[in-house]
């Protein structure tokens, strides 16, 4: 294998509470944001409206819901530089580019998709070739750990190595018995 692909949220990034706190009302609004489906400064003046703080504010506020999985990180500059890794995000770029910035995630990713930018998100196969393309690796040559079941089957179908991330316990041993 020469490359490891994560889903972010679940994964690389933890939430600390509940989720978007607090909660925006137009859930379909924030998707279609996240999706690249309405232009993403759009929909910040939208929670700027509804917050009634300022884009970096809120920013902060969805920053500090999020906690970095320290373990996960560690793990993966050991075995730097003999693989490559990625994330995908289902997410906004400015808050992933925020969470990226502040956590030095650039250090450990060599690439980061995010959704709202590349206008294509998971569960579309297409964004996990995207990956795979720019880590320059073919999916056989990939693992793909997802927080969710389908995240995981469409990786697999598409010829990566896959599976659902639960814990970094788990996570270690499974990575290590199809990195051996």
């Amino acid at each position: 294998m020469k490359a490891i692909i994560f889903d972010f949220g679940g994964v690389v990034a933890l939430q600390k509470g509940l989720y978007y706190v607090p909660i925006f009302p137009d859930a379909e609004m924030w998707h279609q944001a996240e999706d690249g489906e309405i232009p993403e400064e759009d929909f910040w003046k939208k929670l700027e409206e509804y917050y009634h703080k300022t884009a970096d504010e809120i920013i902060q506020m969805l920053f500090e819901e999020r906690g970095l999985n320290a373990a996960l990180i560690e793990f993966l500059k050991s075995k730097k530089p003999q693989m490559k890794f990625g994330f995908i995000n289902n997410g906004l770029s400015k808050l992933t580019e925020k969470i990226a910035g502040e956590w030095k995630l650039g250090e450990v990713f060599d690439v980061m998709i995010i959704s709202s930018k590349e206008k294509l998100a998971k569960p579309d196969p297409k964004i996990f070739l995207l990956a795979c393309e720019r880590l320059g690796v073919s999916p056989q040559e990939c693992i793909f750990v997802g927080r969710k079941e389908n995240y995981v089957n469409i990786a697999q179908s598409l010829g990566m190595k896959s599976f659902v991330y639960e814990n970094f316990e788990n996570f270690q041993k499974q990575i290590l018995s199809v990195l051996e």
